[in-house]
């Protein structure tokens, strides 16, 4: 009985601070997605993965539908902080698309796709 109540004490303990690290990390994602929207209108595209990593992308882009910023967050873990693109800014959104195909990570690809397919957020 002693070892049931530490093993349930262990994962009690385990899941409160997976859900501290989870505040952090929207906390993380409110801030860059704030930041951005400060830079120009905003494109966002979120791939999550069954039983791998997913990968969010955040797009900032001026009046006339040129990228001026671009991060990524990709990971399965709570640790997972967003990353600049710098393959991905002062293109142009057409330009861009055409680029897709040639990405080799596909949940990127697929996460950008949704991104550029999606309404402008302001």
């Amino acid at each position: 009985m002693d070892n049931l109540f530490k093993v349930i004490t262990f994962i009690f303990f385990m899941w409160v601070i997976q859900g501290v690290l989870t505040y952090f990390q929207i906390k993380h994602f409110n801030n860059v997605l704030h930041d951005m929207k400060d830079e120009g209108k905003v494109l966002l595209g979120q791939k999550k993965g069954k039983l791998s990593f997913g990968s969010i992308i955040i797009l900032a882009i001026d009046e006339k539908n040129k990228i001026i910023n671009a991060k990524e967050m990709k990971g399965i873990t709570v640790f997972s902080r967003f990353k600049i693109r710098d393959e991905f800014i002062n293109k142009h959104i057409e330009e861009l698309k055409e680029d897709i195909p040639k990405i080799k990570d596909k949940v990127t690809r697929k996460a950008l796709e949704l991104a550029l397919s999606k309404n402008i957020l302001s």
